[in-house]
This record gives structure tokens, sequence and C-alpha cells, in this order.
């Protein structure tokens, strides 16, 4: 299980840092740099499946969870959610710390 987070999170945290490239490459080119939000990312990754996100989540959350989702995490930028999201998978699948490293003095 830890080496399913640990592959996830840094497929997700390369995701993240490749978004921001692509991010940079654009901001160069328009001479002003201009992140892309995660519903953007979204719509072109799954373009079946997020329309119908917004009505599911209408019935099936509270308003204030559905206003928190969609004012703040769908307008986040897609580099800072994968690099959250990546480093969070990465510290979940960690080799836990060993109990013996430090022996008790006696």
């Amino acid at each position: 299980m830890r080496a399913l987070l640990r592959f996830i999170g840094f497929v997700i945290l390369t995701g993240g840092f490749v978004a921001f490239v692509i991010d940079g490459a654009r901001g160069i080119a328009n001479s002003e740099f201009a992140s892309t939000p995660l519903a953007n990312t979204l719509q072109a990754a799954l373009p079946s499946l997020f329309p119908q996100f917004l009505p599911w989540m209408g019935t099936h959350l509270p308003e204030a969870v559905q206003r928190a989702v969609v004012d703040n995490v769908l307008t986040l930028p897609t580099s800072a959610v994968g690099a959250i999201l990546g480093v969070l998978l990465l510290w979940l699948g960690r080799r836990p710390a060993d109990p013996f490293l430090f022996k008790p003095l006696r």
C-alpha cells in the first residue's frame, strides 16, 4: 500500500511540475505569468466526467462545502494542487520510523 501511495504521489507531483513548466512557458510567451486553474485542467483532462461533477456535488454535498470547493479549490493553480497533493501522498507513503534507532541509556 505504501508503494502505491508513493507511486501515485510521484505521478501527481510530476504532473504538478509539468503544469508549472507549461504555465512558465506560457508566461514567457505572453510576457505575463498566468497560472492554469484546476477547473480548466480537469475540464481538458476529463471532458465527459467533469461537467457531471458540479451537478453531482449540488445534490450530494452541503451548500457550504460546494461553495468552498468551487470558489477555493477549483480556482487554485494546477501546479500548486499537484505539488501539495503529491507531497502529501509521498508523506503518507513514507517508511515508518525505526523504533530501534535510538537505544535507551542504561
